[in-house]
């Protein structure tokens, strides 16, 4: 049981604490006691403070919490998907060039089979340039853009 001091309580000495020893003081960690009641020195103490700046620092050291490693991670999953993306435009790139050859082809052998056959010979003939040319520029046009796909 602590003896009163003549009525001025003030534990500063550390001589009276909770578990009978010298040196440790009677109130919990960060706080101090002044006049038989313990104050507290704020948000956490020292404690809080260094746990806080630990969380901060990231590590830095190359481990697998560290920002390095994340951003590494993060840059390896987007050129990943770079990559699939641009895999799957040369993909949509030369459905979308067959098609287009294929329709250009249909008009030209449409144009064969109508105006081309027609008694008059200018107009036939004129028709069947047309879809000759038609037929020349969808091939160089379409080698052309498959070049460009590879």
């Amino acid at each position: 049981m602590p003896q009163a001091n003549g009525g001025d309580e003030k534990s500063t000495s550390g001589a009276e604490t909770a578990s009978g020893r010298a040196g440790r003081p009677r109130a919990a960690a960060g706080s101090t006691t002044r006049g038989g009641r313990a104050r507290s020195s704020g948000s956490g103490g020292a404690q809080g403070s260094r746990s806080t700046g630990q969380e901060r620092s990231g590590g830095g050291d190359g481990s697998a919490d560290s920002p390095q490693a994340s951003f590494d991670a993060a840059a390896k999953r987007i050129r990943s998907l770079n990559e699939r993306i641009i895999e799957a435009g040369k993909q949509t790139g030369e459905t979308t060039l067959s098609a287009y050859e294929k329709a250009l082809k249909a008009i030209a052998a449409a144009v064969e089979r109508g105006p081309g056959r027609s008694d008059i010979d200018w107009v036939a003939q004129l028709a069947t340039a047309q879809a000759k040319f038609i037929r020349e520029v969808t091939d160089a046009w379409t080698s052309a853009a498959r070049e460009m796909l590879k």
